[in-house]
């Protein structure tokens, strides 16, 4: 058994296939094929990019599509009369699509799955797609930072299973979690656990008991293996300090409501793994964005 340290990683967009297709490997903490070391750096990215439009593919024709709601097309729009009706709507309607108007232009950002599911709006409005560092670029020309709250961030977290319950529960649905059903973690580093906050200053006969646990549920875990149970099954004695990986893919204004109840806990005390967790989030955001915006708070 293994104890490892909870943390959060930001994983920026290369493109949304990539970043749809990296996702989806948490799930079954799987590896994608890498390319050639002596490969030149341009077919290396188109290697890449290859596997990962082949890998979203399948998650799409299989039905698990839910990964794309983490990869995001990004749109510019300078004289909002171009817009068709029919987008409008959809802006007014969905929060799926966010957008934001400042003297007639558009800023827009919304998530592959609900483009995709809607092909007439991603039709309409791909004449108008832009890359994020074009998006922010626009939003600093024409003086409108509000725009960059439009920006969404993949949020890969490490943490204890029990710490990720705390969090889903106030996301907007956007997760894509390390599956325990199809990760047999005999065969994937073993079973890890999550150090908890308190185990630090925890007493010795705490730090004995708790491990202590968690050492008999690993050995009853590969033990039920070893008899033929399946992962999905074995997994009922895991115990909830057991680690997993979840990425949460977000715009500004989204981590912000999230923050407010795992952070700020506006609305109580909230448990300390997750008030990691969440301070952890909110000083990567604050880092990014304060360089558009020195005065940046979320």
């Amino acid at each position: 058994m293994k104890m490892i340290i909870p943390g959060v990683e930001w994983w920026p967009q290369k493109t949304a296939a990539q970043q749809i297709a990296k996702v989806g490997r948490i799930c079954y903490k799987s590896k994608g094929k890498e390319p050639d070391a002596d490969m030149p750096e341009d077919k290396k990215e188109e290697f890449l990019e290859e596997q990962a439009t082949e890998l979203s593919n399948r998650f799409w024709k299989s039905g698990h599509r839910s990964m794309y709601r983490h990869g995001t097309l990004y749109f510019f729009i300078k004289n909002s009369n171009q817009l068709p009706r029919d987008v409008w709507a959809f802006l007014v309607s969905s929060p799926y699509i966010n957008y934001n108007v400042k003297d007639r232009k558009v800023w827009i950002s919304a998530n592959m799955q609900f483009l995709c599911e809607h092909g007439n709006v991603l039709q309409m409005l791909s004449p108008y797609n832009v890359k994020e560092e074009e998006f922010i670029e626009k939003a600093k020309k024409y003086d409108y930072l509000e725009a960059l709250w439009l920006l969404r961030m993949t949020m890969v977290v490490t943490t204890q299973i029990s710490t990720s319950r705390e969090l889903n529960r106030t996301s907007p649905n956007c997760i894509s979690e390390q599956s325990t059903r199809y990760v047999n973690m005999e065969k994937k580093d073993g079973v890890q656990i999550a150090k908890p906050h308190w185990y630090h200053d925890g007493s010795r006969w705490q730090k004995f008991l708790f491990k202590l646990s968690c050492k008999v549920s690993e050995w009853a875990y590969l033990r039920l293996l070893k008899s033929g149970m399946k992962p999905q099954d074995a997994r009922g004695v895991l115990p909830l300090d057991c680690y997993t990986v979840v990425a949460y893919t977000y715009d500004l204004t989204e981590w912000k409501h999230i923050l407010d109840l795992r952070f700020h806990e506006v609305t109580g005390k909230a448990h300390p793994n997750a008030k990691m967790i969440g301070t952890l989030i909110h000083n990567i955001i604050v880092e990014r964005m304060q360089q558009y915006i020195p005065d940046f708070k979320i």
